[in-house]
């Protein structure tokens, strides 16, 4: 079978991203400096996005192939500002490897433990609640349809098994009008004027500053009151049922910036 000069050089350009080592700390390291060095004036430090995008939250680098990511890097996309870089492809696979071991820390082994067991966990302490999953559930809390792609398993296991400060975004409050009501909800966003909240029910309500007699926000999380009554084989089968919520798609939190 012959294939033309352009097959050709695809199929060579796929052999030499695939035929490489392991990803190891080695390969990571390399790639972080070569990220410092010729990426992270546009696309941040910490990949979060300057004059170019977020990686983090990049389709080419969360919803694409390897190789795509690995072409853009090395052809570029026409018309942006995204110019071709001359790299190897020894060079090229190591970025590609650093920034996916940063935007998709989770993308390893399956944590051990009975998945299907690990969802009857979920949905008896009342997560689905709070959490979106597999299509279903809450919006007051962080949406976990793809949680073991942005979060390593042991970072999963310690914001389950460690109580600390909600995110921004997410924090329980109880607010008090001088109208004599009692909200109570998450405090998506806040100013001088007003507090934008998400009630228990997934409404997004607008307090003037000028109604409101208090605020107080809760020290607790009910994550951490549900997590500490399972036993071990429980919280294990937990782990492993968040591990396989690797959905390629990307997450939004629900605020009045998306509403």
């Amino acid at each position: 079978m012959r294939l033309g000069r352009f097959t050709l050089s695809l199929v060579l350009a796929a052999t030499a991203f695939y035929a490489q080592p392991p990803n190891d700390r080695e390969t990571i390291a390399r790639g972080e400096k070569l990220y410092a060095s010729r990426c992270a004036a546009c696309h941040g430090k910490d990949l979060g996005g300057g004059e170019g995008p977020s990686l983090l939250r990049s389709r080419i680098v969360n919803g694409a192939s390897d190789q795509r990511f690995f072409d853009v890097i090395r052809k570029g996309i026409p018309g942006t500002e995204m110019a071709p870089m001359p790299l190897s492809d020894e060079q090229t696979r190591q970025i590609v490897v650093f920034v996916q071991s940063r935007a998709k820390p989770g993308h390893g082994p399956p944590v051990p433990g009975d998945a299907a067991a690990g969802r009857n966990v979920f949905l008896n302490a009342g997560c689905l609640s709070c959490h979106i999953v597999e299509g279903k559930g809450g919006v007051i809390g962080p949406d976990l349809s793809s949680v073991a792609i942005r979060l390593s398993s042991a970072q999963i296991r310690e914001a389950l098994t460690h109580t600390r400060p909600a995110p921004e975004g997410f924090r329980q409050a109880r607010v008090k009008t001088r109208d004599g009501r009692t909200v109570e909800g998450i405090v998506k966003n806040q100013d001088n004027f007003s507090i934008q909240m998400m009630n228990l029910h997934g409404d997004l309500l607008s307090l003037k500053r000028g109604e409101i007699v208090s605020l107080e926000y809760k020290t607790g999380l009910p994550l951490a009151n549900a997590v500490g009554k399972l036993s071990p084989d429980d919280l294990q089968n937990l782990l492993a049922f968040l591990d396989r919520q690797r959905a390629p798609f990307q997450h939004h939190d629900i605020g009045f910036q998306t509403y």
